[in-house]
């Protein structure tokens, strides 16, 4: 059957009242398990459905339930995930060549450097910002997005890291052992809060992240999404006032206990990133048409002006104004190269890529190098080899994984609702 979407936004005076994402979501109707025999409703009541969604309407007379299983709150932006893949690929060739240069050096000259991986990151910390606020409002219940969140990152990096221990032994790296405890502390993910480094450099950036996970649904949970120029305003203060504060007091300060612990309220709140979260959070309040569009492009204008005063000038203005326009440009389906098959597939593998290619990447490169392949062609060994593995592993190893834990949770939290069975008489 053909699938019927919905696309039209308007401002509410509830902004996050379940029609205020519903509208955003699209009703699906085929003939698998989200077919109307499946979920439980007739075509006519889907169609119906439908018809509340192009509307506007509210649809809580429908049950959670029913609801959960006939509307698709999920739809991805194909664009979005496009440009996910376009941040993997900048980092990936950051790393060899930029960082292994530095590092380690290649045994000749290059011939060339890409020294752009920061703009990388600010490009993911701005999607996360947009994609992780769209997922948590619309399922509307935090543990519903936590777990979903968990079960798409922790299997995987616990076997990266797990697989990290043998890399590490390996040249160039070899030269600090992995200790127990930074071991232990990195199957935490956030290793840095125990005072240890990750055992793969690249893996800073999902501390990060799950930290922002932990804001958010804070947020979330005490109505500052609901208010959510409170919440992201409050957030953006701390950065531009206690980040700076703390840069200039680490050389008198930096071992006392009052600077380690406004240091550790820095990190737990992602201030350095905050306000690249808002930005994302705010265009996606502009797609939705939640709240004036003139005050969330005033809080997105902010927003940037304070990441830029407590950024020591690492970033270029003019680079962030061409990342939010072109994650503006891809939210609205704007950009149809991203649409390409490269892009859709090095997007589905970018997380494995992104675990995986680092240590063993340097590895490789290292290997050949020192064998006497010229630096090019060993560079472009780690990358084929880099992109290979991903896609093996994404095929092999994680959609599998995540598919069971999908399907557990699913019956878990299925369990839970139902009531509990009334005792014999």
């Amino acid at each position: 059957m053909q699938a019927v979407t919905s696309t039209t936004h308007s401002s509410s005076a509830d902004p996050f009242a379940p029609s205020a994402w519903q509208k955003e979501s699209a009703i699906s109707i085929s003939t698998d398990s989200d077919s109307p025999a499946a979920t439980g409703h007739s075509p006519a009541e889907v169609r119906e459905l439908a018809k509340a969604v192009r509307k506007g309407q509210c649809i809580e007379s429908v049950s959670s339930d029913e609801s959960a299983a006939a509307l698709k709150p999920h739809r991805r932006i194909v664009e979005l995930d496009a440009l996910r893949a376009m941040a993997a690929i900048n980092l990936v060739l950051f790393h060899f060549t930029h960082v292994y240069a530095v590092k380690f050096g290649y045994t000749s000259p290059l011939g060339g450097e890409w020294p752009y991986g920061a703009y990388g990151v600010e490009l993911f910390f701005i999607l996360s910002g947009f994609v992780n606020s769209m997922s948590l409002l619309r399922r509307g219940k935090p543990t519903d997005f936590v777990a979903a969140r968990l079960i798409r990152i922790v299997p995987l990096f616990l076997m990266v890291i797990g697989a990290n221990l043998w890399i590490t032994t390996l040249a160039p790296l070899n030269g600090q052992p992995v200790s127990t405890a930074q071991f232990l502390a990195n199957l935490t993910l956030m290793p840095r809060v125990f005072g240890y480094e990750c055992i793969d450099p690249v893996m800073w950036t999902l501390q990060v992240e799950m930290m922002f996970y932990f804001v958010l649904v804070t947020l979330f949970c005490k109505g500052f999404l609901k208010r959510y120029f409170v919440g992201w305003v409050s957030l953006l203060a701390a950065s531009l006032v206690l980040c700076p504060t703390l840069d200039a007091a680490k050389a008198s300060y930096g071992d006392t206990t009052i600077f380690a612990a406004f240091t550790a309220v820095r990190h737990l709140l992602v201030l350095d990133f905050a306000p690249l979260f808002a930005i994302g959070f705010l265009l996606y309040m502009i797609k939705t048409g939640v709240g004036p569009k003139w005050k969330n492009l005033l809080g997105i204008v902010i927003a940037a002006g304070v990441f830029h005063s407590i950024d020591h000038g690492k970033h270029n203005p003019a680079a962030t104004v061409l990342i939010i326009g072109l994650v503006t440009m891809a939210a609205y389906g704007k950009i149809p190269v991203l649409r390409l098959k490269p892009f859709v597939t090095v997007s589905a593998i970018s997380y494995a890529l992104y675990l995986c290619h680092n240590n063993l990447g340097c590895a490789l490169i290292h290997a050949f190098d020192h064998a006497g392949v010229p630096p090019l062609a060993s560079l472009a060994i780690a990358i084929v080899f880099s992109f290979a593995l991903a896609l093996v592993i994404t095929n092999r190893v994680e959609q599998p994984i995540t598919k069971a834990l999908r399907r557990l949770y699913a019956k878990a939290t299925e369990r839970a609702r139902q009531p509990a069975a009334e005792p014999a008489v």
